[in-house]
This record gives structure tokens, C-alpha cells and sequence, in this order.
């Protein structure tokens, strides 16, 4: 009870409110997820199932605090989430938003594992921990996604680079004979070792693996019938799963402006593509491909879906200029 003569204990309880009118950023990051991948067999370098079992539960995150967090980044273990300059949330309490996130995030995480591995149960709990970081304005939050997602390209080369040497060369290497190879080694030869040894052009690979995933919480697509309309309405809010870049201005800026952004950077994209893939009759590492593409549980994609739901264009198109959305608060 709070009038009784133990109540003095709470005094040493310390305030831990964050500053206002500051941007929050809380990163989770897996606690041992090395050998949590290894005893759940994992594909290398990348298991496209577990990380959209990690985007499920960057979703419930965020559909559990619509109203404070309003982006979220993830690539491998980890997952950033931006609250916005209001949120009030726990009157602003590190340490309750930091754990509440945590709390969210690895019970969904344990919720939602049957039904993206249905015949491969949980061999051990997992965990993650956080850490709470105040951005005071919005180019330091665009800067701290744009390193995020750099980080993401760095790690997802290198990795797809030297399970591409362990896994598909002919003899076969080590671990440890990737790992000199690779040793002060820039992109531009991880590339090159890609194309010349295993025909893999990197930049066709998915784009969930290059450039992580964005959820957004962005206005509702509108239909036709609300485009053709001249009266202004205001749309309610979705969550948007993205794999698109972020570094750049497209995602951040108004639609018009973005979209030339991103088309400006889609046209040099392509043509990246075209300079990497001269010589007729070379394919993109079909057996590596095999390896990426794992069999898909039923549900996790619907029957009539042609495609993995990483791949589908409305992940990857009409993206410009949502970035904003998150911005506003």
C-alpha cells in the first residue's frame, strides 16, 4: 500500500524522462543470434522467411503504437523504430518505452513463429535488447536511417560474397579461406568476384537483402474514383512494408519531387545492371538463387500469389516521397 511504512523504497527509484520536442529512436538488436540462426538452420547468407518473420513483428510494433511510432527500418537481427516529437507515450520514460518495444517485439516474434516455420519449432527462447537514442532534428534522423540502410548494403555484400566462396566454389573453401580472401577487399571486387566466379549480379538480387525493409505509416492509397475527385479528403493511415532506398531524397521528399529523384536513381540503377551483365548468356547464379529462394510456407503466401510477398511491387514502386509522413509529427 502506498501509505505504508515501506514506501520509502520508491524514493530510490531514478526519473528517467527523455528530453522533449526530441525525435526517439529505439534500436533492438538480437541477444546471440549466431548461434540461435545455426541450431534453427538458417539459410546462407540470407533466410528471406526469418526476416519477414522479423518484419511481422516490426508490424505489430507499430500497429500497436499507431499513434507514437511512425517508421520503422530492419535488416538482419535488428530493427530501429521512430517515435515521433510528441509521442507522450509513458509520459516519455526511457526505460518504459525501451522495454515495452523489447516486450513487443520478441513476443511477437515467439507468436508468430509457427506460422512462418511450421515444421522447425523453437529449439530455445529468443531474446533481443535496445537502446533508446534522441535525434534533435530531421536531418539527423535521415541521416541515421540512410546509416543504417548503408550498413545493410556493407554487411549483405560481404556476407552474400563469402557464402557465395564457402558455399558454391568448386573445390570448396573454408570459413576461413573466405574470410582472407575478402580481407581488404572494396565492393567493387566483392562484385567482381560475384559476376566473374558465380555469374551473380548483385543488384538483381531481392531488395529486401540490399536494402533492408521501411515500414511506413503512410496515407491509404486512394482508389480512382477518389483521384478523379476535386474535393480534398483527408485519408486514413496504412502501414507500407518497403524495400526501397532511403538514403537518398526520393523516399523524403513531396511525391513530385521524390518520384524524379527515384527515377533519376532507378535510371542509374539500370544502368549498373546493363554495364554488369555484358556477355551475352549469363545468368544470375541460378544455383546460388536456389539457395536464396527457399520453399515458401503456404501461410505465409497466398496460393494466387505469383510471387514471394518480398517481392511484390507495391513493396518496391510507388514509394516516393512517403518518408515525409513519418517527418510530420
Amino acid at each position: 500500500m502506498a501509505g505504508s511504512r515501506f514506501a520509502y523504497v520508491r524514493s530510490f527509484e531514478l526519473p528517467d524522462p527523455v528530453l522533449p520536442g526530441v525525435f526517439m529512436v529505439v534500436r533492438i538488436d538480437g541477444k546471440g543470434f549466431h548461434g540461435f540462426s545455426q541450431a534453427h538452420e538458417f539459410e546462407k547468407p540470407n533466410d528471406a522467411v526469418a526476416l519477414e518473420l522479423m518484419n511481422h513483428a516490426a508490424r505489430h510494433v507499430c500497429q500497436e503504437l499507431r499513434g507514437d511510432v511512425t517508421l520503422a527500418f530492419g535488416e538482419s537481427d535488428e530493427y530501429s523504430f521512430l517515435l515521433k516529437k510528441s509521442c507522450k507515450l509513458y509520459n516519455r520514460r526511457e526505460s518504459k518505452i525501451v522495454t515495452h518495444i523489447v516486450s513487443l517485439f520478441t513476443s511477437a516474434y515467439v507468436f508468430y513463429w509457427p506460422q512462418y516455420f511450421p515444421k522447425k519449432a523453437l529449439q530455445g527462447p529468443p531474446s533481443f535488447d535496445g537502446r533508446l537514442v534522441v535525434y534533435p532534428g530531421v536531418q539527423e534522423v535521415k541521416d541515421y536511417f540512410a546509416w543504417r540502410q548503408a550498413d545493410t548494403h556493407i554487411n549483405n555484400l560481404y556476407n552474400t560474397t563469402f557464402w557465395s566462396l564457402v558455399l558454391l566454389s568448386n573445390p570448396p573453401l573454408s570459413e576461413r579461406q573466405a574470410h582472407e580472401t575478402l580481407k581488404g577487399t572494396v565492393s567493387s571486387q566483392k562484385n567482381e568476384i560475384l559476376f566473374s566466379k558465380f555469374a551473380i549480379n548483385y543488384e538483381r538480387l531481392p531488395a529486401m537483402f540490399r536494402k533492408g525493409t521501411t515500414v511506413v505509416l503512410a496515407p491509404t492509397r486512394p482508389s480512382s474514383k477518389v483521384r478523379k475527385s476535386k474535393r480534398r479528403k483527408a485519408h486514413p493511415r496504412e502501414l507500407r512494408t518497403l524495400h526501397v532506398d532511403i538514403i537518398g531524397s526520393a523516399f523524403w521528399e513531396e511525391p513530385e519531387a521524390g518520384a524524379k529523384a527515384a527515377a533519376r536513381a532507378e535510371g542509374g540503377e539500370e544502368r549498373s545492371k546493363s554495364e554488369s551483365c555484358r556477355g551475352a548468356g549469363v545468368e544470375d547464379g541460378l544455383e546460388h538463387r536456389k539457395r536464396l529462394y527457399i520453399p515458401i510456407p503456404s501461410s505465409v503466401q497466398a496460393d494466387a500469389a505469383p510471387f514471394p510477398p518480398w517481392e511484390a511491387p507495391d513493396r518496391t514502386q510507388g514509394t516516393a516521397g512517403l518518408g515525409r509522413w513519418a517527418l510530420r509529427h
